[in-house]
């Protein structure tokens, strides 16, 4: 099984026993997981609350991987340990000790959003080192299940080879068996010549005529007078 992520918010504490008869308490919490080997050195440490004395706040996230085998099969835990800061080294308040399978069962969903939103509050009594019941603890969480990628590279895509040249875009031209040509004139119901013809050129067309509004009249020639040669008349 793949590992989970348990995401923690560790929120608040209240009511926690007053270990100091003089001065405040400064009280700060670590969190770690039992039951693990791989996580035994990993502990984490919230910020030190100087003002809440025994009603500290942190407000401090926290992340830890989980065997989700061990955590099924019940042999991991939650622990939460609450210590007031000293100068001559911290002093135990108590400490929250919860099931990770109770909290696996009682998860609303896996993959929240990682702002708080999907996860779960739940709040714990806090048992002193005598074992007295002393205190709560308050803390949010939620399982992240982590997403497999695959390892298979994607088909690389290549520009179509027919593409024109951006700067020119292409031009598409019909069949040549729909340019140039016109259907054959219809039969007129002549029977097909025996022999073939040649193909004369048309006549050159007359030029066109203008319709006149007057009636044409025939062009006469008449002979020149005879007279005309021996102009001017010769004095008797």
């Amino acid at each position: 099984m793949a590992n989970l992520t348990l995401e923690l918010n560790i929120y608040s504490a209240k009511d926690l026993e007053n270990v100091n008869l003089i001065t405040k308490m400064d009280v700060y919490a670590v969190v770690w997981i039992n039951g693990d080997d791989s996580q035994k050195n990993h502990k984490e440490k919230t910020a030190v609350d100087r003002t809440g004395e025994s009603e500290p706040t942190w407000n401090h996230a926290v992340k830890f991987s989980v065997d989700q085998r061990l955590a099924r099969e019940g042999r991991l835990t939650l622990v939460v340990k609450l210590v007031c800061d000293r100068i001559f080294g911290g002093k135990d308040l108590g400490e929250v000790q919860v099931p990770v399978l109770e909290l696996l069962n009682s998860s609303p969903s896996f993959n929240g959003d990682g702002n708080g939103n999907g996860m779960r509050f739940v709040t714990y009594q806090v048992r002193t080192p005598s074992g007295k019941g002393q205190g709560s603890l308050t803390f949010s969480y939620r399982f992240d299940m982590p997403s497999f990628k695959s390892d298979v590279p994607a088909s690389p895509v290549y520009p179509n080879s027919i593409d024109a040249s951006p700067d020119f875009p292409s031009a598409t031209y019909p069949p040549p068996s729909q340019v140039g040509f016109y259907p054959p004139p219809p039969s007129i119901g002549y029977p097909p010549s025996s022999q073939p013809q040649e193909y004369s050129a048309p006549p050159y067309p007359y030029p066109h005529q203008y319709d006149s509004p007057y009636p044409e009249h025939p062009v006469t020639a008449y002979p020149p007078s005879p007279s005309a040669s021996n102009y001017p008349p010769s004095s008797s």
